[in-house]
């Protein structure tokens, strides 16, 4: 039962860390750098991003080429594949960059 708890304790706290780093990593980041403990999670959009890339390469995109014939078909949907691909690979990059800095601007400041 105390694993269980822990466990709930940890999934919780991720998560809510996580929505931060997305809706404003500025403080988020700020108190990760400060408290040390899930700083870990300043690399998530590297984790986000390869969890994504896998699954839109051996699920993803072999169903819709499978359902809907991108060769013969005109759905649309084959066009947006790589616009999505495309703008998912700039996301995650750009917000891996501002959280890198983020953490060097932090630690440089609360290093005295």
């Amino acid at each position: 039962m105390k694993a269980l708890h822990f466990t709930i304790s940890f999934v919780y706290a991720c998560s809510k860390i996580t929505v931060g780093l997305l809706l404003h990593p500025y403080q988020t980041m700020q108190s990760l750098v400060r408290e040390h403990v899930f700083l870990w999670l300043a690399l998530l959009p590297t984790a986000v991003f390869v969890l994504a890339k896998a699954v839109w390469f051996f699920v993803l995109v072999p169903i819709v080429r499978y359902i809907f014939s991108c060769s013969t078909s005109g759905f649309f949907g084959c066009d947006l594949i790589s616009f999505i691909a495309n703008w998912l690979v700039l996301f995650c990059v750009y917000w891996q960059i501002l959280l890198l800095y983020l953490t060097l601007r932090f630690a440089i400041a609360f290093r005295e």
